[in-house]
């Protein structure tokens, strides 16, 4: 059996195209975001798993879709913990340009193991600034200050293990955003292509 990586795998959500795994889509399977590249490695021993990690904001208000934040899909070897990453970043990537401010993140990133039936993931997640972050900033500027007010970017980091079932979404919430709506983090396992 091979697994193949699938860092990168799927870029920034900029809408609801994919499955969430509060929604309908989840339910029947459909709308998976793993796509293979075509870089492989061979498992040293048992058989391949996919695993799909998703990342949203919940919305307080009834009925509402979530906020997308990242999602990522990777092959997983028995016993061996794999990277996945989703990770935007928007502005200058450094203190250096953009008159000191950074870029600011997006996304999610981590590992995951998978013992068997149980599966322990590890997760960042960067939550994206929101509209008040900015309006913060910019009241913080119109009271006579030296307009260095910056947004405060936001990360949350997640450990968990839980044992799956194939096919069904484990979610977890792992925080809050700055307008203190929950941050949650979702993952399935799956079978894995067999050679």
């Amino acid at each position: 059996m091979r697994a193949r990586l699938a860092a990168n795998a799927v870029i920034f959500l900029a809408g609801m195209a994919l499955a969430t795994p509060v929604g309908a889509h989840a339910a029947t399977g459909e709308g998976t975001t793993y796509h293979g590249n075509g870089d492989s490695m061979r498992c040293p021993s048992g058989i391949v798993r996919i695993a799909e990690i998703q990342t949203f904001v919940q919305n307080p208000q009834p009925h509402a879709d979530p906020q997308p934040i990242g999602s990522a899909s990777v092959e997983v070897c028995a016993d061996n913990e794999t990277k996945y990453i989703d990770i935007v970043t928007r502005g200058a990537p450094d203190d250096v340009a953009n008159n000191g401010q950074q870029g600011h993140k997006s996304g999610v990133d981590g590992t995951i193991q998978i013992h068997g039936r149980t599966a322990q993931l590890n997760a960042n997640i960067y939550i994206p600034l929101s509209d008040a972050d900015y309006t913060q900033c910019a009241r913080q500027d119109d009271s006579g200050q030296d307009g260095s007010c910056k947004p405060h970017a936001q990360v949350v980091s997640f450990t968990g293990t839980w044992v799956f079932s194939l096919g069904k979404w484990a979610t977890f919430r792992t925080g809050a955003d700055s307008a203190g709506s929950p941050v949650v983090i979702a993952a399935r396992v799956l079978s894995g292509p067999v050679e």
